[in-house]
């Protein structure tokens, strides 16, 4: 189980290990904003909350966050799907406008697509070919993958800008 940890105020911070967000509390670095409260943690001594989501005591000045430019990250980003017909089976990384003309490896560039696709577009322009990009490629934030991931807790929008 995983847990949300909050700067002191409330911005999200990290995602840890129930292990390391219970001894930031435990150590009294940190308290419990939500909690599941039909499993306790039990020791021999005594039962605690376990946390879902942490809140720093102390305000940590944190830089901003940027996500490493890599392929595993296109396809998170892209949902591990081609941009442009939606398989999932044989993605590569595609450069929307080629390298061969002078196209450069960053995050509006790159987009995951299926070796098919991506071999019949070769190195033309997107505008040359019949292929549209089901989104447009661009830079995403910590919070974008936070949002992304299959196991966010319910406890843990409020905290992440889901609204549902």
């Amino acid at each position: 189980m995983e847990i949300l940890v909050l700067n002191n105020d409330y911005s999200p911070m990290n995602i840890t290990s129930l292990q390391k967000g219970f001894n930031l509390v435990f150590k009294g670095k940190a308290e419990v904003v939500e909690h599941i409260t039909d499993e306790p943690i039990v020791t021999d001594n005594r039962s605690y909350k376990r946390p879902t989501v942490i809140r720093l005591l102390r305000y940590i000045v944190v830089p901003f966050k940027k996500i490493q430019l890599s392929r595993q990250n296109i396809f998170r980003r892209d949902g591990h799907k081609c941009v442009y017909c939606g398989s999932v089976k044989d993605l590569t990384i595609d450069h929307v406008f080629p390298r061969s003309k002078g196209g450069k490896n960053t995050w509006k560039n790159m987009v995951s697509a299926c070796f098919p696709c991506n071999v019949g577009k070769g190195d033309t322009l997107l505008e040359d070919t019949d292929l549209v990009l089901s989104h447009q490629p661009f830079v995403p934030s910590y919070l974008h993958f936070v949002r992304k991931m299959k196991t966010v807790h319910d406890q843990w929008n409020t905290y992440v800008g889901i609204v549902k």
